[in-house]
C-alpha cells in the first residue's frame, strides 16, 4: 500500500476532511458490530486490500497487518479498539473530498462504502481478533484453479473429437488433408528437423499403401535424428547451456554428456515419469548425467563474486533459486520462483512453500561429478596400469635429480628454511612464473627462529605489526592492497589472495615492527598452479648492514611437473644443456603419467548436482534476503499440491526421492498436462496454453481445456510414452489438413487457435541451419560428445568473436555446437534462437530485416550455397533444367513450375548455378513450415 519505509502520514487538512466525513457518517451508521464476523467480513477486506503491502515479509510502512498485535506495535494509533474515528486505520480510507481518491490503499481498488462501514464497526465494536488467527494476502488464483483439479472424465474418443466440436460450436470445419509432398516435409522437419530426401518424397508420393503414412510416422521416430530434434525443446525449457552466466560466464567444460543423455532418453522412448524421476534423483539408479538438469540454468557459485558472508549466502540462494525454478516450471508449469520473497501475488504458493521446496535440495551442490557406466568401469580398470607408468616414470626422475644433485621441486604450500638470522625485512623477488602469468600468493609467512616450537611466531602477520608493499596489484584487490599477503587467513573460500597487476617480473617486501631472528618462510600458492612462483630469490634486510643479503633461491631446485617452461628457460646452472633435456624429458614423461592417472582416477566427469550427505539447514527469509534468517522449515512441496512421504529429519537422498515419486504419481494434476502441452505446442507451434510453462493465474487459459486433460490421461494410460503421443497426434486428421487459408475461416479465427487449418509456421534457427547443411550435402550426423564452436572461446564474459566458416566439425546438427549462455549466435541467433539466459519454454518468431540480410551476406550460408550448386552439378551434369528441378527437389520437395524454371536459368545463365542456390536458401518457402 505504501512505498518502502514510507509511514502513514496526512496533512492537517486531509485529516480534517477525514474527520468530518466520519462525523457526517454518524455513530448510528458506523456502528454495526452486532452479527459481525472477524473471518467472514473484516479478514477478507483486509487480505484484499492491505496484506499485499503490509505483511511479515514485506512490511511497507515497517510494519505488518498480518495480526492485531503486530499493528499496535507500529508508532502510528492505527488501531484504537472502541474508538474507530480515532483509528487511523479507518480514516485513511475514506475518501480525501468529492471524489478525490482515499491516501490507502495506494494500489488497487479503493474500499468500498459497505467495507469501511464494517471497519469502522469492528473497531468500535472492541477489534477483537481471534486469537492465533494470521492473516495472508489472498492470491488471485486458489486451490480450486482449473490446473490443480484431477483430469476431468472424457467426453470424446477421440483427438479429432474434441478439435471438430469446438470447430463447429464456431461455425468452423478442418481443411481438407494436405497432399502427399507438403506432409512429408511436414513431418519430417516436426519430427526430425530435417527435410526429407527427393527420394524419401518420390517413394512415399508414388506408395499405394494405406499404411504407408503410418510407416512413415513410424520410420521417422526411429531414427536418431528424432532424439537430436526434440531434445533442443527440452533444453529450451530448462535454458540448459555450457558457461555458468552472470558475471563470469565460466566455462562448463563437462556440462555436454547431459545433452546426449537427454537425446539418448527421446530416442530409447525413455518413459516420461522415468525421465523426470531420474533428473531428481539419477544418482539412487546409476544415471548420473541425468542429474546436469538441476544444475542446468545459470549460477554464480559462492566465492565467485565476494567471498564475505552476504555474498556467499546471496550466491547459495540464487542457485537453489535456480534449481526451484527448473523444476517448478520445466516440471509442474508453475512459478514457484515468485514466492522467494514473499508470498505468490497470484497462484496458491506462500513464501514458506519456496522455502520449504528450497529444503529438498539443500544438500545440493553444483560442480563435475563422476559418471557411472561401462566407460567408467573401463577406466577403472586402466587405473592399475596407469599408477605402474607413474611410479616408474617417477623413479627414473629421481634418479635423475640425485645424479645431479638438484633440490627437490617447490609445493604449494612451499617452506624454504635457512640459517636463523636477525632481520628487520624480508623480500621475496619473482622472475618467473610456471605458465608465464602474473604472479599470486595467498600468504607469506615468516617464522621467528627459537629451540622451543612453541616460542616461535610469524612475524609477518598484520597483527603483528608488520607492514606489506609489493610491485603492484590486481584491481580485484585494491580495497584490501596487499594486507592479504599478512592476514593470516588462507581458506580460498574466505579471502583473495594478492594477484600482481602484470605478468613478468614482480616483487613483495614485508617490514618487521622490530628486528627478529627469523630461520623460516613459508608461502601459500595464489589461484593456481599458473601463478606458482617457478623462479625466485629471497632475501633478508640484516640488522648489522644496509645490503640485502640472500637466504633462498630457486637455482638448481627441480622444476614440477607442471612447468611448461622451455628448457632454456629453466635455471639449472649447475649441469650442462643435454643433462637439463634429458631431465626435462623425464618431467614432461612423469607429467603426462601424471596426468592420465589422475584423469583414469577420478573417471569420466559430467557437470551435474552431487549432494551432500549431510543438508544444511533452511530457514524462512525475510523479504527473500539472505541475512535476515526466521524460522528454520522442513522439506516439502506446495501445500496446494499435497505432501510429500517424508519422515522428520530426512536424510538428503530421502528427500529427493519424495519429491521424485510425488512429480510421477499417474493420478498428478501438473506433470502430464505439462508435458503434453509442449508436445502439442511443437506440432502445431502454439500449445492447447500459449504459456506453456505457467499453468497459474498469470498463464493463459487452455484453448481445448477437455482435450489437454482426455491427452494427459491417454498418455499416462500409454505408460507416459511420448512415442505413442506422437503417434496419436500425428495420426489426426487436424495434423495431416491442409495449411491453406479460406477467408471466412480467418474472420473467425485468424490466428488458428481453433485449428480450422494446420497452423504454418517460421521453421527454428537450428532446423534452418541443418537444412541449409542438409541441402549442400555437408551435414555432419556425427552424434554426442564435446560440441564445435560458434566462436573463438568457449567460455568467459566478452571478447567473443564469431566463426564466418567451418570445416566438418562444423557441419555438425545444431544441437552439438558448443553453448555459450547470454551470447547470441552470429546469423542464427536472429532468428529467436535462445542464449539460455532465460527460459524459453517457447520461443518467439520474429520476422526483421537482420534474418534476411545475415543469410544473404553470411559467408557461411554463401558457402553452402556453392556446395550445393557443386552436388547439383555432380549429380546432374550440364543439364540446367534437370539441376533446378533437383535443387527443388532437394529443398522444396517438389518441382520448380515452369515459369520457376525459366527464371531461374535466366539467373544461372547470367550469374551462375551458385546464385540460383543462394536464392533458394534466402526463400521464404526454404524456412517455413506448412
Amino acid at each position: 500500500m505504501t512505498a518502502p519505509g514510507k509511514t502513514f502520514r496526512l496533512t492537517i487538512a486531509a485529516f480534517l476532511v477525514a474527520r468530518s466525513l466520519i462525523a457526517i457518517n454518524g455513530a448510528s451508521e458506523v456502528d454495526q458490530a452486532i452479527g459481525l464476523s472477524f473471518e467472514k467480513d473484516i479478514a477478507p477486506i483486509l487480505e484484499a486490500k492491505c496484506l499485499g503491502c503490509h505483511n511479515p515479509n514485506q512490511q511497507e510502512g515497517d510494519f505488518s497487518m498480518a495480526t492485531l498485535e503486530a499493528i499496535q506495535t507500529a508508532d502510528e494509533e492505527y488501531v484504537i479498539p472502541g474508538n474507530a474515528e480515532e483509528s487511523m486505520l479507518y480514516w485513511i480510507t475514506l475518501p480525501l473530498d468529492d471524489g478525490e481518491a482515499p491516501e490507502m490503499p495506494e494500489e488497487g481498488d479503493a474500499l468500498t462504502e459497505e467495507e469501511t462501514k464494517a471497519l469502522a464497526a469492528w473497531i468500535d465494536a472492541g477489534a477483537e481478533w481471534p486469537g492465533g488467527l494470521v492473516l495472508k494476502e489472498a492470491s488471485k488464483a486458489d486451490e480450486s484453479w482449473w490446473s490443480y483439479q484431477p483430469l476431468s472424465k472424457p467426453k470424446h474418443a477421440s483427438l479429432d473429437a474434441y478439435i471438430e466440436s469446438t470447430l463447429k460450436t464456431n461455425g468452423l470445419t478442418l481443411n481438407p488433408e494436405a497432399d502427399r509432398r507438403t506432409l512429408i516435409r511436414r513431418v519430417s522437419l516436426d519430427l526430425t528437423g530435417l527435410p526429407p530426401t527427393p527420394e524419401e518424397v518420390e517413394a512415399f508420393v508414388t506408395n499405394p499403401d494405406p499404411q504407408a503414412y503410418k510407416n512413415l510416422v513410424e520410420r521417422l521416430l526411429a531414427s536418431p535424428r528424432y532424439g537430436e530434434r526434440w531434445a533442443q525443446h527440452w533444453l529450451d525449457v530448462i535454458r540448459w547451456a555450457e558457461t555458468v552466466g552472470f558475471e563470469t560466464n565460466f566455462l562448463r567444460s563437462n556440462a555436454w554428456p547431459y545433452r546426449d543423455w537427454v537425446i539418448a532418453a527421446f530416442n530409447d522412448d525413455k518413459p516420461y515419469d522415468q525421465f523426470i524421476f531420474e533428473q531428481i534423483a539419477g544418482d539412487t539408479v546409476g544415471e548420473d548425467a541425468a542429474l546436469g538438469f538441476l544444475v542446468a540454468g545459470p549460477a554464480n557459485l559462492p566465492g565467485q563474486i565476494g567471498r564475505d558472508e552476504a555474498a556467499m549466502r546471496n550466491a547459495r540462494q540464487d542457485e537453489l533459486d535456480e534449481v526451484l525454478r527448473t523444476v517448478g516450471q520445466g516440471v509442474l508449469g508453475i512459478t514457484v520462483g515468485c514466492a522467494r520473497c514473499h508470498d505468490h501475488k497470484f497462484d496458491p504458493i506462500e513464501q514458506s512453500d519456496y522455502y520449504s521446496m528450497q529444503a529438498i535440495f539443500a544438500g545440493l551442490k553444483y560442480g563435475d561429478r563422476r559418471k557411472r557406466g561401462s566407460e567408467n568401469d573401463d577406466w577403472s580398470a586402466r587405473v592399475p596400469a596407469a599408477k605402474t607408468k607413474r611410479d616408474v616414470a617417477k623413479t627414473e626422475l629421481e634418479s635423475l635429480r640425485s645424479e645431479h644433485q638438484l633440490r627437490k621441486p617447490l609445493d604449494t604450500i612451499h617452506t624454504e628454511t635457512f640459517a636463523p638470522i636477525e632481520a628487520r625485512s624480508i623480500r621475496m623477488r619473482i622472475a618467473a612464473t610456471e605458465f608465464g602469468s602474473a604472479a599470486s600468493l595467498y600468504e607469506f609467512e615468516v617464522w621467528s627462529s627459537s629451540d622451543n616450537e612453541s616460542d616461535r611466531f610469524n612475524v609477518a602477520l598484520a597483527s603483528n605489526g608488520s607492514q606489506v608493499s609489493a610491485s603492484s596489484y590486481a584491481l580485484m584487490n585494491q580495497s584490501r592492497h596487499f594486507d592479504n599477503l599478512v592476514d593470516g587467513t588462507v581458506d580460498k573460500r574466505q579471502a583473495y589472495p594478492w594477484i600482481a597487476n602484470e605478468t613478468g617480473p614482480a616483487w613483495l617486501r614485508i617490514e618487521f615492527t622490530d628486528a627478529t631472528i627469523i630461520d623460516q618462510v613459508i608461502w601459500h600458492q595464489g589461484r593456481s598452479s599458473r601463478d606458482l612462483p617457478a623462479e625466485y630469490v629471497i632475501e633478508v634486510l640484516p640488522t648489522d648492514s644496509e645490503e640485502w643479503r640472500e637466504v633462498s633461491h630457486t637455482r638448481d631446485r627441480l622444476p614440477r611437473t607442471s612447468d611448461t617452461r622451455k628448457v632454456e628457460d629453466i635455471d639449472l646452472p649447475s649441469i650442462g644443456l643435454d643433462a637439463k633435456k634429458s631431465i626435462v624429458e623425464k618431467i614432461r614423461a612423469l607429467r603426462s603419467a601424471e596426468r592420465e592417472l589422475a584423469r583414469l582416477s577420478a573417471g569420466p566427469q559430467v557437470y551435474a548436482a552431487s549432494f551432500a550427505a549431510e543438508p544444511e539447514a533452511t530457514y524462512m527469509l525475510r523479504r527473500g534476503d539472505s541475512m535476515q534468517r526466521q524460522d528454520e522449515v522442513v522439506p516439502a512441496i506446495p501445500a496446494v499440491l499435497g505432501q510429500l512421504e517424508i519422515s522428520d529429519g530426512a536424510a538428503e537422498e530421502e528427500r529427493r526421492l519424495a519429491l521424485a515419486h510425488h512429480l510421477t504419481q499417474p493420478e498428478h494434476p501438473l506433470t502430464a498436462r505439462v508435458i503434453v502441452n509442449r508436445v502439442w505446442q511443437h506440432h502445431f507451434g502454439t500449445g492447447l496454453i500459449e504459456t506453456s510453462s505457467d499453468f497459474g493465474y498469470m498463464g493463459s487459459a487452455p484453448s481445448h481445456p477437455e482435450l489437454l486433460d482426455w491427452l494427459a490421461g491417454r498418455f499416462v494410460a500409454d505408460g507416459w510414452s511420448l512415442k505413442k503421443l506422437h503417434r496419436l497426434i500425428l495420426a489426426s486428421k487436424t495434423f495431416v489438413q491442409s495449411s491453406i487459408p479460406r477467408k471466412e475461416a480467418l474472420e473467425i479465427d485468424a490466428d488458428s487457435r481453433l485449428l480450422w487449418r494446420y497452423p504454418p509456421r517460421r521453421i527454428e534457427a537450428e532446423t534452418l541451419r541443418d537444412s541449409i547443411l542438409s541441402a549442400s550435402g555437408k551435414l555432419h550426423f556425427e552424434m554426442g560428445g564435446p560440441g564445435f564452436d560458434f566462436f573463438n572461446q568457449r567460455g568467459g564474459l566478452t571478447d567473443y568473436v564469431p566463426k564466418e566458416t567451418f570445416e566438418e566439425e562444423g557441419w555438425r546438427r545444431m544441437i552439438y555446437a558448443h553453448k555459450i549462455r547470454m551470447v547470441s549466435v552470429d546469423i542464427f541467433g536472429a532468428f529467436d534462437c535462445p542464449d539460455a539466459g532465460q527460459m524459453k519454454p517457447k520461443r518467439p518468431r520474429s520476422i526483421t530485416p537482420v534474418q534476411s540480410l545475415g543469410l544473404l551476406n553470411s559467408p557461411f550460408v554463401n558457402r553452402q550455397a556453392g556446395f550445393f550448386a557443386e552436388r547439383l552439378q555432380r549429380e546432374m551434369g550440364d543439364d540446367r533444367g534437370a539441376q533446378i528441378d533437383r535443387a527443388f527437389a532437394i529443398a522444396f520437395s517438389r518441382e520448380a513450375s515452369p515459369a520457376e524454371r525459366e527464371r531461374l536459368s535466366v539467373l544461372v545463365d547470367d550469374h551462375g548455378l551458385e546464385q540460383v542456390c543462394r536464392v533458394i536458401f534466402n526463400s521464404s518457402e526454404f524456412a517455413f513450415l506448412q
